[in-house]
């Protein structure tokens, strides 16, 4: 046994660099799309309906199966589970780079999102199995919410960078190797899993999966619809309004399975259900609000979408510094404390983005989002090391598919409501508009802080 820790303790680094290239990959694969649509669209001939599943199949597809896919990941086991999931994302980006037409395109980004929702609960799961817990658990917790921020910053110039250069091809060109290298190297670096004593008849409840998945899905779908075409729009009322049907639906079928998708010890769990609440208030505010800046900096001070994306390397930066120093922070004021100070912070950067709106200056809007990124950083560690802080080893994949989860419906939760909020109907009456959103902001994470005991 002893020996045993002691190659584990070796390894952690290795192991902790192999999760978090993971995350880097598969978060990047939400992003890095964006800025080659027009020309994808033109290369592929595709119509307006296909090139808007193409920019939202991949988030459907990864959010959908995370729950899912961390469960799989506890019962058939992480290593084995992680190198699936990148071989998927691997294959999906295969596919992508030859697509000649918009339905292998879809096929294939569907592929990489499903390849991404098994492999990063796994990855989380893979790293917490790695590092035990104290301040070298929340420093591992911290370097992996690093790579998520710098994944979604890079995301842009990446695809900027090789779409301008290359073509879009090699942007699923490049992302492919990368995946299928980290399935061939985890092996090398990653123990095998431990063998666990499972219950008679424990297996992947399969009525679950279908109900969690449509419920995910079903939100993720609706608020998606509602970014671009309103809360009236019919594709976005009716997923909307089957989305609790299938909530409740799915909470009846987990009392009377035999072995449910999650069962009743993970949602027990006090700290569990803490942190993923304030990953959803994280995630839906801060994406609804840089959302808003985005628009604030193009329609409000003619900016261009390049210049407007640089200023957003301003918050990935802070939140890739705050999260390497989150560990300290979580030390000094715990687990309850850190998330309230980085909700506070988030809270005052409010303040300051409405003002920098209010005023159209882009020197106080940028320091309010400098301040945005750190408060972000500190609480997104902080968060995640509560909620998986009491995880037993059986269910450390399915924690993280939910909390994943979790943040990806509060993304697409921010990002409508927000916009529903400051609809940019005229300079003027967006700068209000934005204003008084970004306002609300401020109420929401307040509340928020003051809830965390």
């Amino acid at each position: 046994m002893a020996v045993d820790t002691a190659v584990q303790h070796r390894r952690a680094p290795a192991v902790v660099a192999l999760a978090c290239t993971a995350q880097f990959v598969d978060v990047v694969g939400v992003t890095v799309l964006i800025v080659a649509l027009p020309m994808i669209q033109h290369d592929l001939g595709l119509g307006d309906a296909t090139l808007s599943w193409v920019a939202g199949i991949y988030a459907l597809a990864f959010g959908g199966f995370l729950v899912p896919g961390g469960r799989a990941a506890d019962l058939a086991g992480r290593r084995a589970t992680f190198m699936l999931g990148s071989v998927l994302v691997a294959a999906g980006s295969l596919l992508c780079a030859l697509a000649g037409n918009g339905a292998v395109l879809l096929a294939g980004r569907a592929g990489q999102g499903l390849g991404a929702a098994v492999s990063v609960p796994a990855a989380l799961a893979i790293l917490l199995d790695a590092v035990p817990p104290g301040p070298r658990r929340n420093r591992a917790l911290g370097l992996w919410t690093m790579a998520g921020a710098a994944g979604g910053a890079s995301g842009f110039v990446i695809g900027g960078l090789i779409t301008q250069a290359a073509g879009w091809r090699w942007l699923f060109a490049a992302i492919g190797p990368v995946a299928l290298l980290a399935a061939v190297v985890t092996p090398l670096v990653v123990r095998p899993d431990p063998k666990r004593t499972r219950p008679a008849g424990d297996r992947l409840d399969l009525p679950g999966v279908v109900l969690s998945t449509a419920t995910v899905v079903l939100v993720i779908l609706g608020f998606t619809r509602a970014q671009d075409h309103g809360f009236i729009d019919p594709f976005a009322l009716v997923p909307l309004a089957l989305a609790p049907l299938a909530g409740f639906a799915f909470v009846v079928a987990q009392r009377r399975a035999r072995a449910p998708l999650v069962p009743a010890v993970v949602w027990s769990a006090r700290p569990f259900r803490l942190g993923t609440a304030v990953a959803v208030v994280l995630t839906a505010t801060t994406s609804g609000a840089n959302v808003l800046g985005s628009l604030f900096l193009q329609h409000g001070l003619g900016l261009s979408a390049a210049a407007s994306g640089t200023g957003f390397l301003l918050f990935s930066a802070s939140v890739v510094v705050a999260s390497t120093t989150a560990a300290a922070v979580i030390r000094r004021l715990g687990l309850p404390g850190a998330m309230t100070a980085g909700l506070a912070v988030i809270a005052a950067a409010m303040a300051v983005e409405s003002a920098g709106v209010w005023h159209r200056s882009l020197p106080v809007f940028l320091t309010g989002l400098t301040l945005s990124g750190l408060g972000l950083g500190v609480a997104s560690v902080a968060s995640t090391t509560c909620a998986t802080a009491d995880t037993a080893g059986t269910t450390a994949g399915l924690v993280g598919g939910l909390l994943n989860a979790a943040a990806q419906i509060g993304t697409a939760l921010g990002i409508a409501v927000l916009l529903a909020i400051a609809a940019p109907t005229s300079t003027a009456a967006y700068l209000a508009a934005a204003g008084a959103a970004l306002a609300a902001g401020i109420v929401v994470r307040l509340t928020a802080a003051a809830a965390v005991p």
